[in-house]
């Protein structure tokens, strides 16, 4: 994904490793990714937190054994084992105390098109890496859970009609013409239940969805959007938009969720919109590709 956003040119990509299980995962479905992008060059990367190191060196190891040469050795024993695409590949060893840091300068440093970084669970609820990953990158992220199936048939766009919106569904079709594949654009509405005692409910959402036709028709010649694309539209209901997001793709066997970094407020590239904030924060089953507007 090159500065223009297109997925049909050479790729220089990122990959967060960080010593636990998740790497076998990332390094998996990189080597799938080769086999279906033209990639220039994949970074391995790893960051060994500055205070961390201290403590080793002062408590523990001594002067005369140095980590950051044993994690190296470790991190190419598992890309040797795991890692099995053709395109050329690096190591980067870091030691900054934040990761987050460490990430961005290599992504600025080596003109890096994707960032790629593994969804644990354990991250979820704190502020975690991939929140402040996309905040701070000037790069493309994608977060791979565990348990991500190699293959990418099936795309999931939402979309709340933004600029910001509508350029991840273009993304989202780049890699579906890649794949061969089929791209689903979703929106999800909610009609205030404080209104239903006073207007009928099934009328009001027979004429939500007429407009929200309309709507995603005028999109769709403003931007040259396929004509056959497929778009659903959803009430959430008593549900929140990342629940009916997940739902949608789940139901439909998803294999990636394209979203924007922002939604409908631009104010800064500095925050997060609260959809997508939302749905790294939650559990993933599939591959999030948040697309960051450069």
């Amino acid at each position: 994904m090159n500065k223009n956003n297109t997925l049909d040119k050479n790729l220089n990509i990122l990959v967060a490793l960080d010593l636990t299980e998740m790497d076998a995962v990332l390094l998996r479905y990189v080597s799938f990714l080769n086999s279906i992008f033209s990639i220039q060059h994949i970074y391995f990367a790893h960051n060994i937190k500055q205070s961390v190191l201290n403590k080793l060196y002062e408590d523990i190891i001594g002067e005369d054994i140095h980590i950051d040469l044993i994690v190296e050795e470790e991190l190419k024993r598992s890309i040797a084992q795991h890692y099995d695409g053709s395109a050329s590949h690096s190591l980067i060893v870091t030691s900054e105390q934040h990761t987050e840091s460490a990430l961005t300068d290599i992504a600025k440093d080596h003109d890096i098109d994707v960032v790629v970084a593994g969804d644990k669970t354990e991250l979820k609820g704190t502020g975690g890496l991939p929140q402040k990953l996309v905040r701070m990158l000037n790069t493309h992220l994608l977060l791979v859970p565990e348990g991500s199936r190699l293959a990418l048939h099936k795309i999931l766009a939402p979309t709340d009609f933004s600029s910001n919106s509508i350029q991840a569904m273009q993304a989202a079709l780049l890699i579906s013409g890649q794949t061969k594949g089929v791209v689903d654009a979703l929106h999800v509405y909610g009609i205030p239940s404080f209104y239903f005692p006073y207007i009928d409910r099934e009328k009001a959402q027979e004429q939500a969805k007429k407009h929200l036709h309309i709507r995603f028709s005028e999109l769709q010649k403003k931007h040259a959007l396929p004509v056959d694309i497929r778009f659903n539209y959803v009430d959430k209901k008593e549900y929140s938009v990342v629940e009916v997001i997940q739902r949608e793709a789940d139901k439909g066997a998803f294999d990636l969720i394209v979203i924007s970094a922002r939604g409908a407020n631009n104010l800064t590239r500095l925050f997060i919109g609260s959809t997508t904030n939302d749905l790294i924060l939650s559990n993933q089953t599939m591959p999030i590709l948040v697309i960051k507007k450069r």
